[in-house]
């Protein structure tokens, strides 16, 4: 307890003194979703404003008394931030991935609720993409009918071309 200086009938908790200086620091009630929270001090309160976690229009009194304002009116300063300390990044946790499906469990579609128009466009859009497939692959298949033709026909026609010698 060597360099505080404890005021009579002030509370421990409304209290902060400065170790270095032995000067009494003046602190903050927040108020935060109707409830106050605090003694901070000025310094704290300049951390919470770099952090984003208060901003202007946020309630606070002075802890010794005093009626409920806003930040900016008690600690104007803070709003040109050239007395803001670096923000402190919090680190951000990733979310917890997605269990693992084994390859035993099995999906059953059961009803499909679409409206009939989605439906009906879905089905188009469908049908014109199996058409620009089928014009892609046309002349292949076409290669491939005139070659398996040819086969036939050169089995055909030498099995009947034994049926015309005598």
């Amino acid at each position: 307890m060597s360099g505080q200086i404890i005021l009579p009938g002030v509370s421990k908790s409304r209290l902060i003194v400065c170790r270095t200086t032995g000067r009494h620091v003046k602190t903050y009630l927040i108020k935060f979703s109707d409830h106050e929270e605090g003694p901070y001090a000025e310094t704290q309160v300049a951390q919470m404003f770099a952090d984003g976690r208060i901003d202007r229009n946020t309630p606070c009194k002075p802890s010794d008394g005093g009626e409920w304002k806003t930040i900016d009116d008690y600690l104007p300063m803070l709003k040109y931030g050239t007395q803001l300390p670096p923000a402190i990044k919090v680190p951000v946790v990733p979310p917890a991935p997605p269990p693992v499906l084994l390859s035993s469990q099995r999906v059953s579609v059961v009803d499909l609720d679409i409206p009939f128009g989605s439906l009906l466009k879905i089905m188009f859009k469908w049908m014109a993409a199996a058409l620009v497939v089928l014009c892609c692959f046309l002349p292949v298949i076409f290669v491939l009918w005139l070659i398996v033709a040819a086969i036939f026909a050169a089995l055909f026609s030498g099995a009947m071309s034994t049926f015309h010698h005598p």
